[in-house]
């Protein structure tokens, strides 16, 4: 874990709660549930100084989508032994697991954690008592096969522009929806490798 990034997504109730929770961080693990948004936001230019603003709050659709991917996790988290749950949410008390609690074989169907999954779908995910975060951000500079559908072509090279390659998650067409390291890493071997043929076969190209 790392505290820095991790401790300012917990809500704040009160400092000996936040000073007993810095101290857990050694035993803790987080976890993100990674959805695919349906809606979109948008991205304009600040009237004062120019600089790239972006709006975006989740619809209804996303957030019900999201509360899914929430459930599930905690069900997983719970199955595999956690003592305690936090979400991101200042409108839901953590989950605490009973040490001597004797309902062990009932899994997920414990009444006292199936009580607090209640809980928290009744909340839902809204704002602002929902802490929402964008990770792996995916198809700024989207892969085509004509000029007029994306920004790169199926070689990542840049459509109009000589020696300008994109070779990230930028080129997908759309968000995955789930993590996309693999995939990624794929589309950069793909493209350098294009991009090294490319040079050998002009002499004296260079980037």
């Amino acid at each position: 874990m790392l505290p820095s990034w991790y401790l300012p997504f917990r809500p704040w109730r009160s400092g000996l709660e936040f000073k007993i929770l810095a101290s857990e961080m050694p035993r803790a693990c987080g976890h993100l549930a990674v959805v695919r948004d349906r809606d979109t936001g948008r991205i304009y230019p600040d009237p004062v100084d120019g600089r790239c603003r972006i709006a975006h709050t989740p619809s209804l659709f996303d957030r019900r989508n999201a509360l899914e991917a929430v459930l599930g996790m905690c069900k997983m988290l719970y199955v595999t032994g956690a003592e305690n749950i936090w979400l991101s949410k200042s409108d839901v008390m953590p989950f605490v697991r009973e040490r001597d609690a004797t309902n062990a074989e009932e899994g997920i169907n414990d009444p006292a954690f199936q009580s607090w999954l209640q809980s928290v779908r009744s909340k839902g995910m809204n704002q602002p008592e929902t802490t929402w975060a964008t990770a792996h951000q995916m198809g700024t500079c989207r892969m085509s096969s004509v000029e007029k559908k994306g920004v790169v072509d199926p070689q990542g090279k840049v459509w109009g522009t000589e020696g300008l390659y994109v070779a990230d998650a930028s080129v997908f067409p759309s968000a995955s929806g789930v993590n996309p390291m693999v995939t990624n890493m794929a589309i950069a071997d793909m493209i350098s490798r294009g991009v090294a043929k490319g040079l050998r076969v002009e002499e004296g190209a260079r980037l």
